[in-house]
């Protein structure tokens, strides 16, 4: 299993160890395949570890009593789960978990993370940072819910998905509007799966996606959205845009 050490040495969660801390954990568990719609973990079910998702996407999902559902968030390659409940008080999951595609994962016992921190306290400091980052993507879903209506919804959910490609050019997304240009972002799943990540009904986003396009914001191509004008996205979503930027 050293392309499961060689990706987990990749992860946020345990960047910056040595592979030794974790090598015999590798060499030991069994990664599981889960199927898109298939379910992983039912709301209610305890929490025993974590999970580490090591291929696919993951909807977190929270069911209403008439089976109706809405999309929390979204869980990708490198992304972990139950962090925030193993060592709660009430160690059962408050939402669902479903396979958007098929996917693998790794689950990782408490008694298990517990030996390696023991071994490792840079382990500690790394989940740590997990739980405060967690902390700062809740917030940042709260804030995306918060939007008053559905195109400011859409226009601040494709400018942090932007803003999270610019970052990996170490450039800001206050710097792109200083000097704005045309962007694409892609949608990292389906228009159906995005629609109910921003809590809205798939008719209206896509009857939304066509208004903007007729105000010249975006332009649409199957997933991928180009953002012709990240000014006007950004208008009424970044406090006082329009008074920092300068002219022309």
């Amino acid at each position: 299993m050293k392309k499961l050490c060689d990706f987990l040495g990749m992860t946020s969660l345990f960047a910056g160890l040595d592979q030794s801390v974790y090598h015999e954990y590798c060499y030991s568990t069994n990664m599981k395949t889960f199927w898109k719609g298939e379910v992983i973990v039912n709301e209610g079910d305890p929490c025993t570890g974590i999970g580490i998702i090591v291929d696919g996407q993951v909807a977190r999902q929270k069911y209403s009593a008439s089976g109706e559902f809405s999309t929390l968030d979204l869980l990708g390659p490198g992304d972990i789960f139950g962090t925030t409940l193993i060592f709660s008080t009430r160690k059962k999951y408050p939402f669902t978990l479903e396979a958007v595609s098929h996917c693998k994962i790794v689950k990782m016992t408490r008694d298990v993370l517990l030996s390696m921190i023991s071994k490792n306290p840079q382990l500690l400091l790394n989940y740590m940072q997990q739980l405060s980052d967690r902390s700062t993507e809740q917030d940042k879903r709260i804030d995306l819910l918060s939007q008053k209506t559905l195109r400011l919804k859409i226009g601040h959910y494709l400018l942090q998905l932007l803003e999270e490609q610019l970052e990996d050019h170490d450039m800001s997304l206050e710097q792109a509007l200083r000097y704005p240009t045309t962007y694409a972002v892609e949608l990292p799943v389906s228009k159906e799966v995005v629609s109910r990540l921003l809590a809205m009904p798939r008719p209206s986003f896509s009857r939304e996606l066509i208004s903007m396009e007729k105000d010249g914001l975006i332009r649409v191509n199957g997933r991928v959205i180009w953002l012709l004008d990240i000014r006007g996205l950004a208008s009424d979503i970044i406090v006082d845009a329009e008074e920092e930027l300068p002219v022309g």
